[in-house]
């Protein structure tokens, strides 16, 4: 509690000024009360930072100063300040708890600082949940998910507070998906009791980002979309802008696009973009970039993603970028440039499965000297409609067709391109009849 008001009244009073659009006049009161408060506080009571430890009595000065990196990680603005911010609290000689330790960490991740994250986490007294779930999340951004998984896993199956719990589930869930242990992620999902809708939580943004990246590394984009938006919609209520946090609008986009909303994954693509600029992290940039190049099928904006993306960025991110560029140049029949890709894709995969399988998927069409120059005219007019979203029976009456005829057409399609089904269709970037 502060002096003045009960923490519960200044949460509301913050959410309302964060809806107003009055995001500053919310970050200065929820300042103001780290700032005052000489008790225990939770920090992720008055500005978002997922699995939050409290913070203690004796390190006011210190957690003030951490509490302020957050608030401009959240707010996407001044990186290289909150940066240094969090180097000093982390050097600092003043008592440092397990809650403000954890605040600089984070704001280091998402400023992709992870080495110097990572340098930190090794070294600290930190120890058990909080020493595990950093060091689960640091390892998912080193491009170890394997280590995060072990290390998140004891955290999911201990018992620990409930914001910590829903982190470390949430984020077990990421790193079992980018490993392709899709059936283990659900079970973990199941078991906690996560698995469909969720309670009101202060950290149900981070679960419903971990659903929406399963689901859509199944193959169900519009299911995913909705996880996607969902957790959009979470991250506004506190003001958060900056993608670093957690990408849901790129991540929204290539959902979209799968599931054929082309227009929504632009306006998610762009809006990306334009917050990962304003704050500076390579990751963030990539991401944006990745999907702006998907939306719009350009090369050049994908070879831009993989280089930012191989400077910052977990395994999957990466491999995703360098495979939706191999498509996208074998649909436009570069079978040189897709094959040096595919090439580049499958030496990166070896760790990971779900990659390397599709890797051999594109170098099989590859030898079959790229399934879309077999399509018949006809074959290739209805992929474009079935790219674009249309029904089966929606394309036979366009093109005076009977449904079977179409279904047929189909059939043949997914088979000379190696696909499977409409989600791998828009994936494989058609080329224009």
């Amino acid at each position: 509690m502060t002096n003045s008001a009960p923490l519960d009244d200044i949460r509301r009073k913050r959410c309302e000024l964060v809806r107003s659009g009055r995001w500053n006049e919310a970050d200065r009161l929820a300042g103001n009360v780290v700032a005052l408060d000489a008790g225990e506080l939770e920090p992720g009571t008055l500005a978002y930072l997922p699995g939050s430890p409290k913070t203690g009595r004796r390190s006011r000065p210190v957690r003030a100063l951490s509490f302020r990196a957050v608030q401009a990680a959240n707010l996407g603005t001044g990186r290289e300040e909150a940066v240094d911010v969090a180097q000093r609290v982390l050097a600092s000689a003043e008592p440092k708890d397990a809650g403000t330790f954890w605040q600089a960490v984070m704001v280091l991740t998402y400023a992709d600082e992870v080495a110097l994250a990572h340098r930190n986490w090794a070294t600290s007294a930190a120890c058990g949940d909080v020493h595990d779930l950093l060091g689960g999340r640091i390892m998912l951004l080193r491009g170890e998910p394997r280590a995060a998984v072990r290390l998140l896993e004891g955290v999911a199956g201990r018992r620990v507070r409930p914001r910590q719990r829903a982190v470390a589930v949430a984020w077990l869930v990421l790193a079992l998906t980018e490993v392709g242990e899709f059936g283990r992620a659900r079970a973990v999902l199941e078991s906690a009791g996560l698995a469909g809708a969720l309670a009101e939580h202060p950290d149900s943004a981070e679960l419903h980002f971990a659903r929406g990246r399963l689901l859509l590394a199944e193959g169900r984009g519009s299911c995913a979309l909705d996880e996607f938006l969902e957790c959009g919609r979470q991250l506004a209520s506190w003001g958060v802008v900056n993608p670093a946090v957690l990408p849901w609008r790129s991540s929204a986009a290539l959902a979209a696009f799968d599931a054929g909303d082309l227009v929504l994954a632009r306006i998610c693509a762009d809006k990306d973009l334009v917050a990962a600029r304003r704050w500076g992290a390579p990751r963030g940039i990539g991401l944006g970039l990745h999907a702006c190049a998907l939306v719009r099928g350009d090369d050049v904006l994908l070879e831009e993603a993989i280089a930012h993306l191989g400077r910052a960025s977990t395994a999957d991110e990466a491999l995703r970028a360098r495979h939706d560029l191999a498509q996208l140049l074998l649909g436009r029949g570069e079978v040189e440039r897709a094959r040096k890709h595919t090439r580049l894709l499958r030496e990166a995969a070896d760790s990971c499965p779900q990659w390397t399988a599709m890797a051999d998927v594109l170098a099989s069409r590859l030898l079959r000297n790229d399934g879309e120059s077999a399509l018949s005219r006809q074959e290739r007019r209805i992929a474009l409609l079935a790219r674009a979203g249309r029904s089966n029976r929606e394309i036979a009456a366009e093109l005076h067709l009977t449904l079977r005829t179409v279904e047929f057409h189909l059939t043949a399609v997914y088979r000379k391109m190696g696909v499977a089904g409409r989600p791998g269709l828009r994936r494989a970037f058609v080329p224009t009849a």
